[in-house]
């Protein structure tokens, strides 16, 4: 993406469709199971909630007390200014999807460790689930904007939106719909608020 230009957006749900393609192709569609009992424990318990705010902690740290930070959201604001200022932008950006990946993988595992069960179809619409807890949280789309913490509450937000449509019992494709009008909510919201400040 930092040599030839493609959108990171696009670039994502590129691989994405193709690793999902090889998962499938690789297992025939069919689950992997009996998996070891060293390999469920990650997602057993309380570990989940450990990683994640393990994580989530160390990248708030990361993010707003280091060079690196200050660097990520610089190249988020604007790539332009940060390349005339000496930022080393295609570095940071490699470290930046790298870790994106990392994090998306451990995520994979942690998942298949919580349902004991590895399968290519897991984790679909995620992506958009992570939009919309970073939109919700006052991250914006548009990027140099945003912080962990925000995204944690959006993460719980978003949580406890779709946990109270299924306590009352609304269906899972009415949910579908009303997330899909929350995320073009937020961007919507994002968007104006980009304008008004340029």
């Amino acid at each position: 993406m930092t040599r030839t230009g493609i959108p990171p957006f696009i670039a994502t749900l590129g691989m994405m469709v193709s690793a999902r393609g090889l998962a499938q192709y690789y297992t025939q569609g069919n689950p992997i199971s009996f998996l070891s009992d060293s390999f469920t424990a990650v997602g057993q318990g309380a570990m989940p909630v450990i990683i994640f705010f393990v994580i989530a902690a160390l990248f708030h740290i990361a993010l707003k007390h280091t060079r690196y930070g200050k660097y990520v959201y610089a190249i988020g604001g604007n790539m332009t200014s940060a390349k005339v200022s000496g930022i080393n932008v295609n570095k940071y950006l490699v470290i930046v999807y790298t870790i994106a990946g990392a994090l998306s993988g451990l995520a994979g595992v942690v998942l298949a460790a919580r349902v004991s069960s590895g399968q290519s179809s897991m984790g679909m619409s995620y992506e958009l689930d992570a939009i919309a807890a970073a939109v919700i949280g006052g991250s914006s789309l548009m990027g140099g904007v945003g912080r962990i913490t925000g995204t944690l509450i959006g993460a719980v937000i978003l949580g406890l939106i779709k946990s109270g449509f299924t306590f009352v019992g609304v269906d899972a494709y009415v949910q579908d719909i009303i997330k899909g009008i929350i995320i073009v909510a937020a961007v919507t919201i994002d968007m104006r608020r980009n304008r008004k400040k340029h």
